[in-house]
């Protein structure tokens, strides 16, 4: 058996000229596939531009880099390496050397009694030949055609005008722009769920903790200690006033016109449905609200899963009919900012699931909203049970300094209280107990009191005379404040003043008489709305009120 015979310098010239021709080959095809490519491209671009049949999106300068690169992916997938005996026919044929290197390639594995003869002969001969003059590469025509190529794709996009005239730019433009318009409402509903979350968990947390504090310093009351005591109650009536009107900043429209969205929501039997829910959210239950907006989700996903055709569009329309109809109610007569502007958001979502591409997000981000409009009635739910929770703290309070004062208020008898609600039923009993009005009484009484205010005034006439504390609610005397004099902001008379009447010449005295009455019955029809509109707890109400029931209505 012979030994296998070695060729190190015939085995180099082979290797560098096989890479060559592969890299030649190579760079051919590229060339090539450029050409079509940006041929292809051309067409796409012209019929973007001139028919507007393909997006314009899909055709910027940073596209043409697309040409080249594909060109190179698809070389480089399809290129082959060249098989051996090709290579070496290459070699025999361009260097003339009749056969040579193919002999030597083929008898290389497979020794006979001529091959040292063959093979001394080609290693003798390969370091004579250079594979660069074998295989030159010409790369300049390949390179320069494929420039000219890109340079015109890149003149097209530059200045080729977008024309449209089938209108299928316009719709795709459309498209594009409802998709936004969806990223955006939905990243607005997932923002506003968080938010509320957040304020929510916040305000319901400084309620509990505020009547926790407030039936602490309730149980804490000693019978004999009533100036301590007093102290502690108006520090607390302070406190609970204060959060009071920050919980209530954006309930009083809310509660202007509960009723009267009641009248107009509809028919009698729709009208009187919608009184039922709107009394339960002022009690701090949204719940019936809450299962109107889900049935209308059901119903959008039944739609969802409907096929296609005239009877989904009748039912989407119908549903769309229904939620705009909710929404206009929760904007004009309820008030609910939020939850109107979630129910417009799925109004809205609801109109862009017409698009069948987009139908799935859309109903999706509909739900979403739906679902956010219940949380925004859950939150309103909340700030009426919070805002109900601190008016009956703020009357308990009152009840207790009216106790306080006449030495009775004693925190042992509270050890059972657990709510507000125990709280009133106690104080109730025991100023029934020991004698104590618990109204107004429906005279005129004339109030007895010590000092500057601070006494205690006792009700002369009327069905029901009782005791009242002439000290303030929610107030520490004591206390330093930043108080500075300003006009009141609510409307008391139809443009003029009670104390104050200019007149030029001799008036008529039946006149002014009739003009004062007028005046007078204004501000009294005003009282209550003024009370509303600037927000002042509910232990000033009484005291507020009385004070201009009191106001005589003709002139002295």
């Amino acid at each position: 058996m012979m030994a296998v015979v070695k060729l190190p310098a015939t085995e180099q010239l082979l290797s560098r000229t096989a890479l060559r021709l592969r890299l030649s080959a190579l760079g051919k095809l590229f060339s090539k596939l450029v050409l079509w490519f940006a041929a292809i491209a051309a067409v796409a671009l012209l019929s973007s531009r001139l028919g507007g049949l393909l997006p314009r999106e899909w055709f910027r300068f940073e596209w043409i880099v697309a040409v080249p690169l594909a060109g190179l992916l698809v070389a480089l997938a399809t290129s082959r390496r060249p098989a051996p005996s090709d290579v070496a026919h290459l070699v025999d044929r361009e260097a003339g050397c009749k056969d040579l290197f193919l002999t030597a390639a083929m008898i290389r594995d497979n020794p006979s009694a001529f091959a040292p003869v063959v093979c001394e002969q080609a290693e003798a001969t390969a370091p004579k030949i250079q594979p660069a003059r074998l295989v030159p590469f010409r790369w300049f025509p390949g390179a320069r055609n494929m420039a000219l190529a890109l340079a015109v794709l890149a003149a097209g996009v530059a200045w080729l005008p977008q024309l449209d005239p089938l209108r299928m730019q316009q719709s795709r433009d459309a498209q594009v722009q409802q998709a936004k318009k969806l990223i955006e409402s939905k990243k607005i509903t997932e923002l506003r769920a968080a938010e509320l979350k957040e304020k929510g968990d916040a305000m319901k947390q400084q309620v509990e903790q505020a009547l926790a504090k407030l039936d602490k310093t309730l149980k804490e009351m000693k019978p004999r200690e009533t100036a301590e005591n007093a102290k502690k109650l108006n520090q607390e009536a302070q406190a609970v006033s204060d959060l009071w009107k920050k919980n209530t900043a954006d309930l009083p429209k809310i509660a202007d016109n509960l009723e009267r969205a009641a009248q107009e929501f509809g028919e009698r039997e729709q009208a009187q449905e919608m009184k039922q829910m709107l009394d339960k959210l002022k009690k701090g239950d949204a719940s019936s609200l809450k299962q109107a907006i889900e049935e209308a989700k059901k119903k959008m996903e039944q739609i969802a899963a409907m096929p296609e055709g005239a009877e989904k569009k009748r039912e989407a329309e119908k549903l769309a009919r229904e939620l705009a109809k909710m929404s206009n109610q929760m904007r004009d007569q309820l008030g609910a900012k939020g939850a109107n502007e979630a129910l417009q958001r799925a109004l809205e979502q609801l109109g862009m699931a017409k698009d069948k591409a987009a139908a799935k997000d859309a109903l999706q981000a509909a739900a979403d909203s739906l679902n956010l409009s219940k949380e925004e009635l859950e939150n309103l739910a909340q700030k009426f049970g919070d805002a109900n929770n601190l008016e009956e703290a703020l009357q308990n309070i009152a009840k207790a300094k009216q106790l306080n004062d006449a030495g009775k208020l004693d925190g042992a008898e509270a050890a059972g209280a657990k709510t507000m609600e125990d709280y009133e039923k106690l104080y109730k009993e025991l100023m029934a107990k020991n004698g104590m009005g618990q109204g107004e009484g429906d005279g005129e009484g004339d109030g007895e009191g010590d000092g500057d205010g601070d006494g205690n005034g006792k009700g002369k006439s009327g069905k029901n005379p009782g005791i009242g504390n002439g000290g303030t609610v929610g107030e520490d005397p004591t206390a330093k404040t930043a108080m500075k004099d300003e006009k009141d902001k609510a409307k008391m008379g139809a443009g003029k003043l009670l104390m104050q009447w200019k007149e030029e010449g001799v008036g008529e005295t039946g006149q002014k008489a009739a003009d004062y009455q007028e005046a007078v019955r204004a501000v009294k029809e005003g009282v209550a709305e003024a009370i509303r509109n600037e927000r002042i707890p509910p232990g000033y109400h009484g005291s507020i009120q009385k004070y201009f029931d009191r106001l005589p209505e003709k002139a002295k």
